[in-house]
């Protein structure tokens, strides 16, 4: 949308531009192609006039379009335009973040999701958290790699816009959103094109594995990797057969898990190898969860199968669902759940430490950086789990219709 017929340095004139630009429905962030369009209408325009032009951008998304931010590069070096960007921190690697909005009318409120990352050209952590993927927002540091990126290429400044975000949702949502320098900077991410930065990890048999892992626990590709959390139905019957669809995903994850666990291992000797402390970083964070989320995902199996035995009575009318809750408090297993998994709370107990002792690791490596922040939620959130009662409004049901939720 163009609000101005030509460029002015009337100050008013830009104030009301601003407050004039309308909603877009569409939820479609096309960074790149608006960053482009404006390059070639006005470059010439510069030109004729003796004059640079300069780019300013103003935005708390990461975009929709970053697949095109190599051409934007060339374009905006071609007229000589440096861009300067004001935008948010990138989640923690993690392409995505929720935002909360209320609907006006029945105030119920919606998690509605944002391109928000992540601060490399490609995912550098697990987009898993042990039963589905990433709700959190968790800061990286850095902001979205397109971009610091295009910023960066093109002789510009990428600058965090101050303050905190209101409509932010999730862990981390409220935490202290910038880390100190003097702790981040042997972790700068590589701002390589993504054909340079793939070619660069598939150089290292250390990173490749890391990325393996990484792909393959990533329920974004693997949709069996969610397993329900939330609004299990107050009936024994229904819980049943709800929960007997779930616990196939959860042992099935265990596998896969396990199987991530047995890789990472594999390439411990190339740890010391690896220059980038960020790589290293990585690897550290990463086999920490994959331990501790196999414990948690036999948690809820335990959970899953104590609840429908001994599901316990409502304490408050209103409840209406069962929800899985995370908790420090572990539950042990019943002997008939130790001769049908072989595990027993010995084995458990020592599979708990070896998670924590991981996270401690990452913690004590990296202190002050987004990964020991994570390591340090992992342990204070628990590996335990057990179903707690819950209300879900009716509305959501009767009244989504009516409701529209928009697109941010």
């Amino acid at each position: 949308h163009v609000l101005t017929a030509k460029p002015t340095t009337e100050l008013k004139e830009v104030q009301d531009a601003i407050t004039k630009i309308p909603t877009d429905e569409s939820g479609l962030e096309n960074m790149c192609q608006t960053v482009g369009a404006t390059i070639d209408k006005y470059a010439v325009m510069a030109r004729k006039s003796d004059r640079r032009l300069c780019i300013v951008l103003v935005t708390d998304e990461s975009g929709d379009d970053g697949a095109a931010v190599e051409e934007v590069i060339t374009r905006a070096k071609r007229a000589k335009t440096p861009i300067y960007i004001l935008g948010r921190e990138s989640v923690f690697g993690y392409p995505y973040a929720r935002q909360i909005w209320n609907d006006p009318k029945y105030n119920l409120p919606f998690w509605i999701q944002i391109n928000r990352g992540p601060e490399t050209a490609f995912p550098e952590a697990l987009q898993y958290d042990g039963l589905h993927g990433r709700w959190d927002a968790f800061s990286a540091g850095f902001g979205p790699y397109e971009q610091v990126r295009i910023a960066r290429e093109t002789g510009g400044i990428f600058f965090v816009l101050p303050g905190k975000e209101q409509r932010l949702a999730g862990a981390g949502s409220n935490q202290e959103r910038q880390f100190r320098f003097q702790d981040m900077k042997e972790y700068q991410p590589l701002l390589l094109s993504r054909r340079d930065y793939d070619a660069s990890r598939s150089a290292s048999k250390f990173r490749t594995a890391i990325w393996k892992v990484i792909v393959t626990m990533n329920p974004h590709l693997d949709a069996q990797l969610n397993i329900r959390e939330l609004y299990y139905p107050i009936k024994k019957p229904e819980f049943y057969a709800t929960g007997s669809k779930e616990v196939p995903k959860a042992i099935r994850a265990m596998g896969l898990l396990q199987k991530s666990v047995e890789i990472l291992e594999s390439i411990e000797p190339l740890r010391a190898q690896e220059k980038s402390s960020r790589w290293r970083a990585a690897y550290d964070l990463t086999l920490a969860q994959c331990l501790a989320y196999r414990v948690r995902l036999f948690q809820f199996c335990l959970a899953m199968d104590q609840h429908a035995k001994n599901m316990p009575e409502l304490k408050d009318k209103k409840s209406n669902v069962w929800n899985v809750t995370r908790d420090k408090k572990m539950l042990p297993p019943d002997p008939e759940q130790v001769k049908l998994t072989k595990v027993s709370v010995e084995e458990l107990d020592k599979q708990l430490k070896k998670a924590e002792e991981q996270y401690k690791f990452v913690i004590k490596e990296h202190p002050g950086t987004p990964w020991a922040q994570r390591a340090q939620f992992e342990l204070n959130q628990g590996f335990g789990m057990y179903f707690a009662e819950g209300f879900r409004s009716p509305l959501y049901d009767q009244k989504r219709s009516e409701i529209k939720v928009p697109k941010f």
